[in-house]
């Protein structure tokens, strides 16, 4: 039989940059549409209904990081083994590894979402939220948390698009879903006089129709998403290489989430108006790294296929390609932001509130200076990914996760709120040197032939 012609973006041949950049384009256009949906959620509760509900969302990133951070773990895994078996050309065994992927995706988001629902309050006294916005927090995690399933089967099936060379198509479902969420948004808040629980709603159905239509349509255009029933039974070895990959991120994701609970606990003692400065310098530092950082996280699918093809040479050079484009991209976003962005915080918050917006131009001004570091530790860890090799990055992690708390808390009993804003920008520096030396370091060269070996050992049964 003919073999089946499914992969739109083989990246093992020509320019690595052409590849890495034109594959991140469409994710880049992407984060921005995916940005709008916590964007308009801010900015639809900060002048709608006033800073305590905006401070309110603001006090649960580090508790909201931690679920979806857990299933991203995951479904980064699966887009790890399908690169890879891409690289390596086996087909068929693509097909076998999406069908088990979603299964993977439907368990966790289970298990996910019912620990964030039991679980938002004590998490949330446990980082002394103040009194007059935990309420607020409480029902937003139970939403966004409790209901992750959405997000998780979304994010399952870009994972394998993206690994086969397909960022452009999860991106028309995508803005089409954004699009909902606006609509939904003004409609709960404007409409029906929610708060907090309006935009939560109005996200996670937006993300749960982006995860069905998506889904359907791949599943028409695409024969990976055609399953034989051979296809859907349960491959246990599929099943412990995705846990193999996505646990110990997943671990990690939960290590970092509890080093943000530190920093968020910190945040909190200094009051609500520091929160919701935090929440703005946030927002406004979203739309900065959209800039440059869909394309560090392009080397990992670069880095996978060509790891599974066992290119070494192709591996390097287009590390250096990649860090030249990322390198570019990140200064022109620190300038931009040194001198514009105090005012686009302007666009979550009434200009008013003038104190919590010095305090968030704080934070946008020195975080902006270390983009560079940022896009190289995005950069890196996303290739060692690609490679398999996890416990590099979670090395990295550990480390910018110890120097973030470190800092957060020795400095603000210096500096105030100022010496907090500091301590991410000095973990971007210190991870990236990790992540910089455990890539060039070269343990991965090891694995290329028996991984090549691997992959190609199932046999098509076609």
């Amino acid at each position: 039989m003919a073999q089946e012609k499914f992969i739109p973006g083989d990246m093992t041949s020509g320019s690595p940059a052409r590849h890495i950049i034109l594959f991140g384009l469409p994710m880049m256009v992407g984060g921005v549409f995916q940005l709008m949906y916590s964007m308009v959620d801010t900015a639809v509760l900060g002048r709608f209904v006033g800073a305590g509900a905006l401070a309110a969302i603001g006090a649960t990133s580090s508790t909201t990081m931690l679920f979806l951070s857990a299933g991203s773990a995951v479904t980064n895994a699966m887009s790890i083994t399908v690169s890879q078996l891409i690289g390596a050309g086996n087909r068929a065994r693509v097909r076998q590894a999406a069908a088990n992927a979603l299964y993977l995706a439907a368990a966790f988001g289970l298990v996910i979402g019912l620990i964030g629902f039991f679980g938002a309050r004590p998490l949330m006294e446990l980082l002394g939220t103040p009194d007059d916005i935990i309420g607020g927090s409480v029902t937003y995690i139970r939403i966004t948390c409790g209901l992750v399933f959405a997000q998780i089967a979304y994010n399952a099936v870009a994972s394998v698009l993206k690994a086969i060379g397909d960022s452009k198509t999860p991106l028309y479902f995508l803005i089409l879903c954004t699009f909902l969420n606006v609509g939904l948004d003004l409609l709960f808040v404007l409409g029906f006089h929610m708060t907090v629980d309006g935009v939560a709603y109005a996200t996670v159905i937006a993300q749960a129709v982006s995860a069905v239509l998506s889904f359907l349509y791949m599943r028409r255009k695409y024969d990976v998403f055609r399953f034989t029933r051979k296809d859907m039974q349960v491959d246990w070895s599929l099943i412990r290489e995705y846990l193999g990959y996505g646990l110990p991120m997943a671990a990690t994701s939960c290590l970092l989430a509890v080093g943000m609970f530190v920093i968020t606990g910190v945040i909190n003692s200094f009051g609500s108006s520091v929160v919701a400065a935090y929440t703005v310098g946030s927002k406004v530092e979203n739309i900065a790294v959209l800039l440059f950082n869909q394309f560090a996280f392009a080397f990992s699918v670069y880095a996978g296929q060509n790891f599974g093809a066992g290119s070494r040479e192709r591996i390097y050079r287009g590390a250096k390609q990649a860090a030249a484009v990322i390198l570019c991209l990140s200064v022109t976003s620190g300038v931009c932001m040194l001198a514009f962005g105090p005012y686009v915080g302007r666009l979550f918050l009434d200009s008013g509130e003038a104190g919590i917006l010095s305090q968030a131009a704080v934070m946008i001004r020195t975080e902006a200076v270390f983009y560079p570091a940022l896009g190289l530790v995005w950069m890196y860890n996303s290739g060692l990914r690609g490679l398999g090799q996890v416990n590099a990055t979670i090395l990295s992690s550990m480390v910018e996760l110890a120097s973030k708390i470190l800092i957060s808390i020795t400095l603000s009993r210096v500096m105030g709120a100022a010496g907090i804003w500091l301590a991410a920008p000095v973990g971007w520096v210190l991870g990236f040197g990790v992540s910089a030396f455990c890539f060039y370091r070269g343990k991965w060269e090891k694995r290329l032939p028996g991984r090549v070996a691997h992959a190609s050992s199932y046999a098509d049964p076609e």
